[in-house]
């Protein structure tokens, strides 16, 4: 009888990962290769970055004849037909059984363990994902322009435009003005104010700050903020569950202790879970 190996593919903006795993879902080796994102690289670029990473995966295997199958958590797998088409014609040239999700559906069966539930991922943007059997959900994930409320981003967001209200006057000076100007290597707020900082430079603002929640008020209300908003998702999510639901989280925004406490406060009555897998092994448990 032949075994089965599997790979699990989370792959994301700027890189994507590949897992090799074992007929008992056992990580055997990884590859980390750049992204396969639609909108960033051609359907040649594609098929080679997919064709590597499978020669320096298979090496890995000693049986002579097995069966191979595929699953990929990806971003850009979502709601556009056209990115949708060219993924999964692009893993066709590839792989004979494959099964694509979007990255944030892959990272949600990863954390739950293939279980319903809800996962919120809070990064450099944010997005609530629910799961009852067949059925999928959704809350947020509307882009930094008009949403990811309660991410990285939004929260360093929040801070820079503190530390602009300080400088002018509009609030009463605190160790925001100082951070800010600190973090980005400026002089002035100003110089802040007409520079096009990237959203993972603003977000990283996020982690920096969150050393002194419990020395600033400004700061911490700001965090409580965040932590309201993921608990707007939250609740949003907990409307389609009639039994008690299971939830775990993914993203920079839950390593500040002080947003967990906060949230289990806000959500005493949720089993809030660390991730059981991580998106590659989650991307396989359905395939």
């Amino acid at each position: 009888m032949k075994n089965t190996y599997y790979i699990g593919i989370d792959g994301g903006g700027t890189k994507t990962n590949f897992i090799l795993f074992d007929s008992d879902k056992n990580s055997i080796a990884s590859v980390l290769m750049p992204t396969i994102h639609p909108a960033q690289t051609s359907f040649k670029e594609a098929v080679s970055i997919l064709t590597e990473a499978r020669e320096k995966l298979l090496i890995n295997i000693k049986d002579c004849d097995y069966d191979l199958k595929v699953g990929a958590g990806l971003g850009g797998y979502g709601i556009n037909k056209d990115y949708r088409k060219k993924l999964e014609d692009e893993f066709s040239s590839v792989f004979k059984e494959f099964r694509l999700y979007s990255d944030a559906y892959a990272a949600m069966l990863g954390a739950l363990g293939g279980d319903d539930g809800i996962l919120i991922i809070a990064g450099t943007g944010s997005i609530g994902l629910a799961k009852i059997g067949e059925n999928t959900y959704r809350c947020g994930g509307f882009g930094y322009r008009y949403g990811d409320e309660g991410s990285a981003y939004s929260i360093g967001r929040e801070i820079i435009s503190k530390a602009l209200k300080e400088s002018d006057g509009r609030n009463k000076k605190s160790k925001i003005y100082d951070l800010v100007l600190e973090y980005f290597k400026m002089n002035s707020v100003n110089d802040i104010a007409t520079s096009d900082f990237t959203r993972e430079h603003i977000a990283g603002l996020a982690a920096e700050v969150s050393k002194y929640i419990y020395s600033c008020e400004s700061i911490k209300i700001i965090f409580e903020k965040a932590a309201r908003e993921i608990t707007l998702h939250i609740k949003a999510l907990s409307k389609k569950f009639d039994n008690k639901i299971k939830l775990s989280y993914i993203g920079g925004v839950f390593k500040s202790e002080f947003i967990m406490k906060t949230i289990k406060e806000m959500n005493p009555d949720i089993d809030i879970v660390s991730p059981i897998f991580p998106p590659e092994k989650g991307s396989i448990l359905q395939v």
